[in-house]
């Protein structure tokens, strides 16, 4: 009682006479029901459109020394990105000299035919940031991922 499992399938699990399956979708618990649950939690945990991630902390070396840091417990932790770094050259600005950039900033040079000048020499750039130049992108930030249903066993 209390095991929280990942279903992979849309109908819950049935056949079970030692208690049922609750979705973990922040319902409240029967205490007529489920009365060893209830003692508890009053609701399930709302585990809907978030990533269960392990408790405590660990580091990687596949891209320098990284520590990884949990929440508490229960708790919910904003998305995150590691930060995105760029550089943009800005030599000179005259036809013989060339500027650059890296990661994700691009420029796009312009000359005399752009209605405006740079330090009065005809020359210019414009700068971008994008960062989906470098890393894929999405309205949230994800790990790849396949989607199933928390449950809780409830007696």
């Amino acid at each position: 009682m209390g095991t929280v499992i990942a279903w992979p399938l849309a109908t819950l699990p049935t056949g079970s006479e030692s208690g049922k399956w609750l979705e973990c979708n922040g319902q409240a618990v029967n205490a007529s029901l489920y009365p060893k649950l209830t003692v508890l939690m009053s609701y399930t945990p709302n585990y809907s459109g978030v990533f269960l991630r392990g408790y405590g902390s660990q580091n990687s070396y596949h891209y320098g020394t990284i520590l990884h840091l949990s929440g508490n417990l229960g708790e919910l932790q904003g998305d995150s990105i590691r930060n995105i770094t760029g550089s943009i050259e800005m030599p000179e600005m005259y036809p013989d000299h060339s500027s650059g950039s890296s990661g994700a900033f691009y420029q796009y040079l312009y000359d005399t035919a752009r209605t405006y000048r740079v330090n009065g020499s005809g020359y210019g750039a414009v700068t971008y940031f994008d960062t989906s130049r470098i890393v894929p992108t999405s309205n949230e930030n994800r790990p790849v991922n396949k989607a199933v249903r928390y449950l809780i066993k409830a007696k």
